[in-house]
């Protein structure tokens, strides 16, 4: 009888030499809520990597506040939409978006080797991202705009959804590009003269670069569509710099796709 899936992710760890965790998350078994409530579960458990960028970035959001402080506009639906679209894409700018196959790559190989596609690795992981950073943004946005009414905040939130999705599809693309294996620091710098020490060093820097080229670090608001399309309804603007979003993250992922099928998943 034909091993299940579950059977040939634990003979593979094994033959790696690792560990069998408690948890398999990426079992193509599962339907996609309960792999991406099992990849929820996976990041509080330890060792916490995907958690811990998100809370890194948090601080550093906070500390770069002190330093260049975001312009207050002149109305209340600007300031939320600049604090959101700011914490949105300072958070989510971190190797957590842009190396999901490069932290927990043993996990990502095993289910691979148990029938899982890239495609559902990649839904998988974005999905448990939004759970984990998008939805307290969204949360936090609301709870900021309350007091607009119901067609306002939908665009406030809208608005903010621009870059979560927008870093999701770049950090899919990057991710099949410049997936990075988690390696002890004292493991860098015995290599520190090797190629995959530079690209481990490069794809700590990268989503920072980027940030700086996309993020409203000037503090001004920056709508997308504004200059396109001037004369078009506010809210329906916002409508569409979310299908802009989602635009984006599809791109990015076909692109991640494309890649994968053409050389392969490596992982540095």
């Amino acid at each position: 009888m034909a091993a299940t899936a579950r059977e040939r992710v634990r003979a593979y760890l094994r033959s790696e030499h690792r560990p069998v965790p408690a948890r398999i998350p990426l079992d193509p078994e599962h339907g996609l809520a309960r792999r991406v409530a099992d990849e929820v579960r996976w990041s509080f458990h330890s060792p916490r990597y995907w958690l811990e960028g998100v809370a890194a970035n948090l601080v550093l959001s906070l500390l770069y506040l002190l330093v260049s402080p975001l312009a207050h506009p002149h109305r209340q639906f600007g300031w939320v939409v600049l604090v959101g679209t700011y914490f949105a894409t300072f958070i989510l700018a971190d190797v957590t978006t842009t190396n999901i196959l490069g932290l927990d790559a043993p996990r990502v190989r095993a289910g691979m080797a148990a029938g899982m596609p890239v495609r559902s690795i990649l839904l998988t992981k974005n999905l448990a991202l939004l759970v984990i950073a998008g939805l307290p943004l969204l949360a936090l946005t609301a709870v900021l705009a309350h007091s607009l009414p119901p067609t306002r905040l939908l665009a406030t939130l809208f608005t903010v959804l621009l870059p979560l999705l927008c870093w999701l599809g770049i950090g899919n693309l990057i991710s099949v590009l410049l997936a990075v294996e988690t390696r002890p620091l004292i493991h860098r710098w015995r290599t520190r003269r090797s190629r995959t020490t530079w690209l481990w060093a490069g794809h700590l820097a990268l989503p920072y670069a980027l940030y700086y080229l996309v993020a409203p670090i000037d503090g001004t608001q920056h709508d997308p569509l504004l200059r396109l399309l001037p004369h078009i309804d506010r809210s329906l603007r916002f409508v569409l710099n979310a299908g802009v979003g989602l635009s984006v993250w599809l791109l990015g992922t076909l692109a991640a796709l494309l890649i994968v099928r053409y050389r392969g998943l490596r992982a540095y």
